[in-house]
């Protein structure tokens, strides 16, 4: 009996470490490194072959003196190889990384080597030439790169120096990961068995690979642009990113269905409530529709307007939407949209398809007298009854039931899962384009630095100087402080300051 008791308290020792929040913090020692303390930058000097120049040193001072403690270098491995052989290593390119590390060392940063582009891969165009998840002899030489830097690099510690292995892996199945990323971690451990190896998540660091989590001097990483309409908003990267509606924080998600008695089980009114002020006008933009649908706003329950929208009886305004399916849906021939405006002050608005099947809407548009138009995108899933949303003072449209910052959770949520299974876990880019507004930045930004806080996670923000750093980002509604010759966000850094002690 008393071997029983033993497991059952082994057992239960287990379950009570896998829900102490604590255990996550533990999980980030790894290598003799506790990586839940790092704070810092990427630095971008290598990062595309085109802007190859030395790394600067004053960065690495700047980063210090203002309470930061990590940097990672993403790499094109063109900036260090022969144009036309890429087994031909340059060292005069080599011994600026070198300068790098030293720098490192000199403000007591830790430096974190990334190919950004390797032979084989890049999340970023052009593509490669070859196919580093299906072609042996690149990624025979993806683990002689990382070898390289194993040899050159043996001794300095991994208090100071980890190695990346590859920036946002995709378009590879499982398998096709695992085996490139196991050669290149043994091919580095052979030479150097203590070097910290930090290996991206799969789909494009999305998801936590469980594999790696009992190999030692292995981490893993995600990232913090979740969700993408605020972290890439207008980026010029991102293909429509420019028709995107001005996000807000907590970002809105309105259901954009609005299903009629052709559809009982999901018929439901979208309601607003707030403070809404007589000339306030709401208006949704209208995509697209099955076979006819009646749209009914009211505000306090009173009728305001109707809206027909029927393309047997009205064609001239409608036409067909190709598609495969045996169904017939039509779209408006011209942009349409239903537009009313409140008479008087009310305390409720609700939009209704009384009669029909169903319309799809792409967004809604709220006009506050004396106020600026707010735009918020919809979400066209299927089959979910509408809700019900309050209209707050500052115009921010925020749901009345659930979690408005939920999509946060969800990202965060399987790599909460494997560090509590042990795995250390490091964010190693987030942050936001300059063209999200900067009030929305900060919220957004706050709310994921929170969220790492209490798992015990470190990270390196998108970039120092650049459009994603608080130097030089060329924000339009920033206040700058002259700083050495720069243009600060004073406001982001502080925010920054606040979660790096």
């Amino acid at each position: 009996m008393a071997g029983v008791k033993i497991v059952l308290l082994a057992v239960i020792a287990t379950v009570l470490a896998m829900n102490n929040p604590l255990n996550a913090a533990n999980s980030q020692v790894v290598a003799g490194v506790d990586t839940s303390k790092w704070r810092g930058f990427n630095l971008l000097e290598k990062f595309t072959l085109g802007r190859n120049s030395p790394f600067r040193e004053d960065d690495f001072k700047w980063i210090s003196e203002l309470g930061f403690n990590f940097v990672r270098l993403p790499m094109d491995y063109r900036c260090y190889t022969e144009k036309d052989d890429w087994s031909k290593f340059r060292e005069s390119a080599l011994k600026e990384i070198d300068e790098a590390i030293e720098f490192g060392k000199r403000y007591h940063i830790h430096v974190c080597i990334n190919l950004h582009r390797a032979p084989g891969y890049c999340i970023n165009p052009p593509e490669e030439p070859t196919n580093l998840w299906t072609d042996e002899k690149t990624q025979e030489t993806f683990a002689a790169h990382w070898a390289m830097f194993a040899r050159r690099y043996k001794g300095i510690p991994s208090e100071q120096l980890s190695f990346n292995l590859l920036n946002e892996p995709a378009r590879s199945s499982k398998e096709q990961y695992l085996r490139v990323f196991r050669r290149a971690i043994s091919a580095i451990h052979e030479i150097d068995p203590n070097r910290l190896v930090m290996v991206d998540g799969m789909n494009v660091g999305k998801d936590p690979v469980p594999e790696f989590v009992p190999l030692p001097n292995v981490m893993q990483a995600c990232r913090g642009y979740a969700p993408g309409r605020i972290s890439h908003y207008k980026a010029s990267w991102v293909k429509g990113s420019d028709q995107w509606p001005e996000p807000t924080w907590p970002l809105v998600n309105v259901n954009g269905m609005l299903f009629g008695t052709s559809k009982p089980e999901f018929k439901s009114p979208l309601v607003i409530e707030g403070d809404l002020k007589a000339g306030t006008s709401i208006a949704i933009k209208i995509h697209s529709l099955s076979v006819k649908a009646v749209l009914e706003a009211k505000a306090d329950g009173k009728a305001l307007a109707v809206k027909v929208c029927d393309p047997k009886a009205d064609p001239a305004s409608w036409k067909v939407i190709p598609t495969e399916q045996r169904y017939t849906f039509h779209e408006p021939a011209k942009p349409t949209e239903f537009k009313v405006t409140l008479p008087e002050n009310a305390r409720t608005f609700s939009l209704e398809n009384t009669n029909g099947d169903w319309l799809k809407f792409s967004a809604i548009v709220i006009q506050q007298p004396g106020g600026k138009t707010l735009t918020f995108a919809a979400d066209p899933s299927w089959g979910k009854k509408q809700e019900t949303w309050k209209l707050t003072n500052e115009g921010l449209l925020l749901p009345t039931k659930g979690n408005p910052e939920a999509v946060l959770d969800d990202y965060l949520k399987p790599w909460l899962d494997i560090s509590r299974q042990g795995e250390t876990v490091f964010v190693g880019e987030w942050g936001s384009f300059s063209k999200t507004p900067h009030p929305v930045v900060l919220a957004w930004m706050r709310a994921w630095l929170e969220r790492w806080k209490q798992a015990g996670f470190g990270w390196a923000l998108w970039n120092f100087r650049g459009s994603f750093g608080i130097l030089d980002s060329g924000r339009a509604d920033v206040e700058y402080e002259d700083w050495r010759g720069h243009k600060l966000d004073r406001k982001m850094l502080n925010l920054l300051q606040e979660y790096a002690k």
